[in-house]
């Protein structure tokens, strides 16, 4: 169970709703037996249950083409061009059939929205700034671990033989944690914000989240800073969170590390001692993936 939710909270259902549906698509335009039509529809329909609940952070512009342009490849599919020249009645000149460019559309389109999740699920690099302090402002993910254990911050902090000043709480939200950001007073340190997952849960509004969010990005952000933002997880329905944090990300130069790693600490058995906090194990594991992506700075001469 605990491997079906990650699939979901980190977005790799997406992938698969994509293929079922540009199969079923496929077999429907391509074959004319009534069995593959049958598969068809049954692929599309777990295909557009998949992607609906994968919360991928697309617009709904995006989502409302995407469904249109399958909408309209299956209202028109494929005769004319791969069965021969279709004539007139009566007979007369011949008509070539157009009915391929609904499915080109929706393929075309498909590939865009695909290629977009795979750029932002790569391994990211964190460039650190010349500074030996690492801050974290987060909430009860960057908490936690069961005496001797410390917490991940901690953890990557000895991994990357850094200073860690662990500004995070129980039950944060990014309008709770401002005052927290704000008390990062040093310009040439590294900063990871683990923020939002309490926003999801409580549904605070879009346009409170994004305004919370921009001043958090803003006090985090330095001249000499290097500030990089992980990425919530997301349930179905929240895609709205995602876009919001994957643009400001974009405006403020902050590196963003993609949801499946912290969905995938989630999912695995005995990383976490209630299904969302971590155990020991998971604060561990974390730190280790986040580990990977750090790079040290170049001296300076």
């Amino acid at each position: 169970m605990n491997f079906v939710v990650g699939q979901f909270i980190g977005g790799q259902v997406f992938f698969y709703g994509m293929a079922l549906c540009s199969l079923g698509c496929l077999l429907r335009s391509f074959f004319r037996k009534a069995l593959i039509h049958s598969l068809a529809r049954i692929t599309l329909f777990t295909g557009i249950v998949l992607v609906v609940l994968s919360a991928a952070p697309f617009s709904l512009w995006v989502y409302g083409l995407f469904f249109a342009f399958l909408a309209w490849a299956l209202i028109r599919p494929l005769n004319g061009p791969w069965r021969g020249q279709r004539f007139a009645e009566g007979g007369g000149r011949a008509e070539k059939s157009y009915s391929v460019w609904p499915l080109l559309f929706f393929l075309l389109l498909s590939l865009f929205m695909v290629g977009t999740e795979i750029l932002h699920a790569m391994p990211p690099k964190f460039q650190l700034a010349q500074g030996d302090t690492l801050i974290v402002v987060g909430d009860s993910i960057c908490m936690g671990a069961d005496p001797p254990g410390k917490n991940w911050p901690e953890l990557l902090g000895d991994l990357a033989k850094l200073k860690v000043k662990n500004f995070s709480f129980g039950g944060a939200t990014v309008a709770t944690s401002l005052d927290n950001a704000r008390r990062i007073n040093l310009g040439d340190a590294s900063v990871i914000v683990e923020i939002g997952g309490n926003d999801v849960l409580s549904s605070t509004s879009i346009p409170q989240f994004r305004a919370d969010l921009e001043k958090m990005l803003a006090l985090a952000c330095g001249p000499r800073r290097r500030v990089a933002m992980i990425e919530t997880p997301l349930p179905p329905f929240r895609n709205q969170y995602g876009q919001v944090q994957r643009a400001l990300a974009r405006e403020h130069g902050v590196t963003l590390i993609p949801k499946r790693y912290l969905a995938s600490v989630m999912s695995t058995p005995g990383a976490t001692v209630d299904g969302l906090h971590f155990s020991n194990a998971g604060h561990i594991l974390f730190a280790q993936k986040l580990a990977e992506m750090l790079v040290r700075p170049a001296p300076d001469n």
